[in-house]
């Protein structure tokens, strides 16, 4: 696995080209969505970076046809913003807290979340 891929919004792109990583640009989740499953179907090999606020947004059936694909490991990377309404940074660790142990943590002074 040679080659890093990043899935970017567009402005944000050619930060990652100076860095000399193949960085592409997309203005929304359903372009992003198409861009990546281009590369499943073409069994594309490299390791995959998602800019967390079009991750956040991709449907779970394409998420899970991602996790499944084994040639084309990703993760999410920080954008600084997120393109959804939950755009707090305690949000962001929480869910990344609940994605790596299993479960939904709560920050002194929050109310914990009804299942």
């Amino acid at each position: 696995m040679s080659r890093m891929l990043v899935v970017t919004r567009s402005e944000l792109a050619p930060g990652f080209h100076l860095a000399g990583v193949d960085a592409y640009g997309v203005e929304d989740v359903e372009t992003a969505e198409e861009l990546i499953g281009a590369w499943l179907d073409q069994g594309e090999v490299g390791l995959l970076a998602i800019d967390d606020g079009l991750l956040e947004r991709m449907s779970p059936a394409f998420i899970k046809r991602l996790s499944a694909a084994e040639q084309i490991p990703y993760l999410a990377i920080p954008s600084g913003q997120s393109l959804g309404p939950e755009a707090s940074r305690r949000y962001r660790i929480a869910q990344t807290i609940r994605q790596a142990i299993g479960f939904h943590i709560t920050f002194k002074g929050e109310q914990p979340e009804s299942s």
